[in-house]
């Protein structure tokens, strides 16, 4: 378990980015982790990147991974993400620049960068627009609210008492966080691994983004369902998929993306929804969100799903 003790100065500085570095990491971890079939919602994902991946990226990342001893990250190889590094190129450069000359550090980025493009890089733009819809959110609440409202709305068993934030870990970490900047980094594949790192006056914690619901959505196969079937007789096929879409906050486009229709259809969909208090509208920026209301919680919870 994580124990973090926060002043008022580091409350006062909490931010969110994402990393692709992380984001591969956590993936790796879910490999690791489950030798058989991994668990919702990354069963049918970990099912195809193991009947693809080459045997050495599993003899060279997956397997050690499940080891110890020696680590397969040494310490200080994956570093606290910074927004201005938003690619995995960009991120190992980054990582090559701290480990000038080092042989193994070369190899291990080379490895990285071939289990990127099979694993990872086929979703990464699905994947992006989440953690980007994820910190939009989680920011509208940190600029409106502050961040201890924003904390306590974290879910995934992370806790916020003031002054301390609780998250799982796999060994015993007390820490005072005093004068230095806290920064959350959402990743859809943080039921792998979750990541912690201090470095230079940041303390850096990975957490599940809600992202990972509409990961889900996207690598799911297989015909729906009969209770599925049952929402599709009550609202249409098309409405159906996009009310089961709406897990979490999403634009019109994320929603046509995700299942393969077009925006046009989509947004006469979502108007029908909204009109019947099936789902809720929010414009922040230039864009505008919807998400289930209780109606539609309701809807599904009646339907078993």
């Amino acid at each position: 378990m994580i124990r973090l003790t926060l002043d008022d100065a580091s409350l006062s500085t909490v931010r969110l980015t994402f990393s692709p570095l992380w984001e591969t990491v956590g993936s790796l971890g879910i490999l690791a982790r489950y030798r058989g079939a991994a668990p919702s919602p990354y069963t049918e994902w970990a099912r195809r990147v193991r009947a693809r991946l080459p045997l050495g990226l599993i003899r060279n990342l997956v397997e050690p991974l499940r080891q110890s001893d020696p680590p397969l990250f040494p310490s200080g190889f994956v570093p606290v993400p910074d927004p201005s590094r938003n690619s995995l190129a960009a991120e190992l450069d980054h990582v090559r620049e701290m480990n000038p000359g080092n042989p193994g550090a070369d190899r291990l980025i080379g490895l990285l960068e071939e289990y990127w493009d099979w694993a990872i890089a086929p979703h990464w733009t699905s994947i992006r627009s989440s953690l980007e819809e994820e910190i939009l959110f989680r920011g509208r609440t940190l600029a409106v609210e502050g961040a201890e409202p924003m904390l306590t709305e974290l879910g995934g068993r992370i806790a916020w008492s003031r002054p301390v934030l609780t998250a799982p870990y796999h060994r015993d970490l007390d820490i005072a966080v005093s004068q230095s900047k806290l920064l959350l980094v959402p990743t859809v594949f943080a039921g792998g691994i979750r990541l912690f790192l201090q470095e230079h006056g940041v303390v850096a914690m990975s957490y599940q983004a809600r992202a990972t619901g509409y990961f889900h959505v996207l690598t799911a196969r297989g015909s729906a369902p009969e209770t599925e079937d049952r929402l599709a007789l009550l609202l249409g096929k098309g409405r159906a998929q996009v009310v089961r879409a709406l897990d979490a906050p999403k634009t019109t486009t994320t929603v046509a993306e995700a299942l393969g229709m077009a925006k046009s259809t989509v947004s006469q969909h979502l108007a029908v929804l909204n009109s019947t208090g099936i789902v809720w509208k929010q414009r922040l920026g230039g864009r505008v969100f919807y998400q289930l209301d209780q109606s539609g919680h309701a809807l599904l919870r009646q339907l078993g799903l």
